[in-house]
């Protein structure tokens, strides 16, 4: 068992840790937003994996499903269940009572929640497309820092999907900086922070490698700084 709830992010998003060390880490991410954020990234990675390798299932296996419900005896209901009482009744209808207040309330955060939505959706779709694509190629670096950068890209797209887990906060004058590098100078993909959420960038063209710098917050055209990292691209 690890003592560090920090290493608990990636097997918790793949739910591999036992009853215990899962309690504890819940407890841990309701004070550590990085830890949730990392959590909630890992967990969108793997499920648009999962995706990208699924495979119709076999059309014999409904039927096979269906003769094993046939054959198997199913659970007896349970007995005994009591009625609710009238206090129970009455506290169910204060229990309504407070749900629709609550849904009033929300009624002005609806609009956002909505747009938040559709944003999301959208961004599941592209990077479902990169990811599907039929020549879409996955690289992978770690840094010596520690923090480690997944790129799968798509030439016959011309984008990327971009993950990332474990880059260090930088001052609010710093942002990490995404370039292509190739036979000609420098072409920059956008900036990304230290969040974990898939970051979908575009513009690949003849790109040989993928780097990351550090720049000003609002970016340069050319780098002007060292890569932290660079990766070769498929």
């Amino acid at each position: 068992m690890t003592h560090d709830p920090h290493d608990l992010a990636g097997p918790y998003a793949l739910d591999a840790l036992a009853d215990t060390e899962r309690r504890r880490f819940e407890r841990h991410l309701s004070g550590c937003t990085a830890c949730a954020e990392e959590a909630a990234g890992l967990r969108e990675t793997a499920a648009r994996l999962a995706l990208a390798a699924s495979h119709r299932p076999p059309d014999e296996l409904r039927g096979r499903v269906m003769a094993e419900i046939a054959r198997t005896r199913q659970s007896p209901p349970p007995l005994g269940r009591r009625l609710p009482s009238p206090r129970t009744h009455g506290l169910n209808w204060l229990a309504a009572a407070a749900c629709l207040v609550l849904a009033l309330a929300g009624g002005g955060a609806a609009w956002h929640f909505h747009r938040s939505a559709e944003h999301a959706q959208a961004l599941n779709h592209q990077v479902t497309a990169v990811m599907t694509a039929p020549d879409a190629h996955t690289s992978t670096t770690r840094a010596p820092t520690g923090a480690t950068v997944t790129v799968v890209a798509s030439r016959s797209l011309g984008k990327a999907v971009v993950t990332t887990s474990g880059l260090r906060h930088l001052p609010s004058a710093k942002t990490y900086q995404m370039w292509w590098l190739g036979p000609t100078a420098p072409r920059s993909a956008g900036t990304l922070n230290y969040t974990t959420h898939p970051v979908v960038t575009t513009g690949l063209g003849d790109a040989q490698r993928f780097g990351v710098t550090v720049e000003p917050a609002s970016g340069s055209p050319q780098p002007t700084s060292d890569p932290i990292l660079t990766l070769e691209l498929g």
